[in-house]
């Protein structure tokens, strides 16, 4: 009985994260909408809620299962040192995939920013929220998913190195990717993300590192 019953505890995790990682994917479909449309402002506005309101929703349900199954408690501080490293590491990495992206297949960016990219700039309001919510809504959700509820709903506690390998393999599941290269640059993000996240105990500190890696990307994209 009591393997029958971790089997379908198992099973229960797996449907939880499924439906959130399907539920991320859609807030960005209303924008894409929204763009086809640009001089419709009575459907953008609807489209614009909508958006606000899958993210709402994401986040606050995601938030509930996090202090739900936390397994490091929810204290901790904002450490700006850890933050400040994980962003160096990031960028660092980023470089590094960056080349080798275009060595081996001649991108110079990612399938993922390629995409973001042509979102922007074809309805005005649509593009405003986009940007605001990219950098930050979006790392407020998609921490809650793939640190706060991924990390903790799989492997003990003491298991550092297997939530953070598991944690960046999702995470860049869920990021658009043509090649191994461009996944392997989304993985390694999600597991400094999640080192970051397990190293300090507190959500604050990979929440405010994926802001800034959102706005440094936001920033280039605009060409600001």
């Amino acid at each position: 009985m009591s393997r029958l019953a971790n089997f379908f505890n198992l099973f229960y995790r797996i449907g939880i994260m499924l439906i959130l990682f399907f539920l991320i994917q859609l807030p960005p479909v209303a924008i894409t909408i929204a763009n086809r449309y640009p001089n419709n402002l009575g459907l953008t506005i609807l489209l614009v809620a909508i958006f606000l309101m899958l993210f709402a929703f994401i986040i606050g349900w995601a938030r509930r299962l996090y202090r739900q199954y936390d397994q490091l408690g929810q204290g901790g501080h904002l450490r700006l040192g850890l933050v400040a490293g994980g962003y160096l590491t990031l960028l660092v990495g980023m470089m590094f995939f960056g080349q080798l992206n275009i060595l081996l297949f001649h991108q110079t960016q990612t399938a993922n920013n390629a995409a973001v990219a042509q979102m922007l700039n074809h309805n005005q309001l649509a593009t405003i929220v986009f940007v605001i919510a990219s950098c930050t809504l979006t790392p407020v959700a998609e921490e809650l998913i793939f640190r706060g509820v991924l990390t903790n709903l799989f492997f003990p506690a003491s298991w550092f190195w297997p939530k953070l390998v598991l944690s960046g393999l999702v995470f860049s599941c869920a990021h658009l990717s043509t090649n191994v290269v461009s996944f392997c640059t989304y993985l390694f993000m999600g597991m400094v993300l999640a080192y970051v996240y397990r190293r300090s105990g507190s959500l604050k500190n990979s929440i405010a590192l994926h802001a800034i890696n959102n706005i440094v990307a936001m920033a280039v994209l605009l060409k600001i």
